[in-house]
């Protein structure tokens, strides 16, 4: 571990078993061979012509209420305008899940399936996305109306780190064609990239309402509050937040939990060259 590598603690691991849904918080996540943590965006909605459904594409996705029950599994869903809900078994009853969301929604939706790597933004880099809680509570202070909840959940990343200054997660990534080693509970990940973000973020997670110039008061904050440790080359823009992760170990799964620490392995790795996510991906959104 570098000398002046400050470690982290795990303190809230996020997973969104529906893509676009509200996530779950659990204690402990299985990471799949893949790199993905079992159930993150297993599941996703898409339409007759493949499309996805997605909170980029379709705001009222915003006025689906779930919570989730992993251990059955099971999903009870309900909306804003609601106090009726209905629960449906996440294997079980798919096919009636898709009509319920086709009546919420109005609009034609089936539900898919990927339990081996999920449906994530980014295909070059499918492990979990990491944050330092201090990064969200640093966007969260930019905004008069935005709680530290409200923050963690418009930017849905998926492992929060406690005990460390905000942008702390810049630490993770180094230059562009090289994944920086780090353990999780014995799990190794590589650093990718800081990740980039789309409209959903500017979003209240539960009303929809927009902050206007988002972007444009985050990214200003992000320039302002780079620290000596990151890798400027890597931002070609500044609307950028958490970092995207690969699982290093191919095929050798393992367990985080919530009280891992997290430390830097050496030496770096050579990477593949970075490609732009496929067009199903870069439709597939949050």
């Amino acid at each position: 571990m570098s000398a002046d590598f400050e470690a982290g603690t795990i303190s809230r691991i996020n997973v969104y078993p529906i893509k676009s849904f509200p996530g779950v918080t659990v204690a402990a996540s299985h990471v799949l061979d893949s790199g993905a943590i079992k159930w993150d965006r297993r599941l996703a909605l898409v339409e007759p012509n493949g499309e996805f459904v997605n909170l980029k594409r379709v705001p009222e996705l915003h006025e689906i209420r779930a919570d989730f029950d992993l251990s059955v599994p099971s999903v009870r869903i309900w909306t804003g305008y609601s106090v009726t809900a209905r629960t449906f078994h996440l294997d079980d009853d798919r096919e009636s899940l898709g009509d319920y969301l086709t009546c919420l929604l109005n609009r034609q939706v089936g539900i898919v399936d990927n339990p081996r790597s999920g449906f994530p933004d980014d295909s070059d880099a499918g492990g979990p996305t990491i944050v330092s809680v201090a990064t969200l509570q640093a966007v969260a202070d930019l905004f008069p109306e935005m709680s530290l909840e409200q923050a963690r959940w418009r930017f849905r990343t998926n492992i929060e780190v406690a005990g460390v200054p905000a942008f702390w997660e810049d630490r993770l990534f180094g230059s562009k064609h090289e994944q920086l080693p780090f353990q999780i509970g014995g799990v190794t990940f590589g650093g990718v990239k800081p990740c980039q973000r789309c409209s959903v973020p500017s979003r209240h997670p539960v009303t929809g309402e927009r902050i206007q110039a988002f972007a444009t008061i985050y990214a200003a904050l992000r320039k302002a509050m780079f620290p000596e440790w990151t890798n400027l080359k890597r931002f070609d823009h500044y609307y950028r937040l958490a970092t995207n992760t690969v699982l290093l170990d191919q095929g050798v799964e393992g367990v985080i939990r919530t009280g891992d620490s997290i430390t830097l392995s050496a030496p770096a790795v050579q990477s593949p060259v970075e490609q732009s996510p496929s067009p199903e991906l870069q439709s597939a959104g949050s």
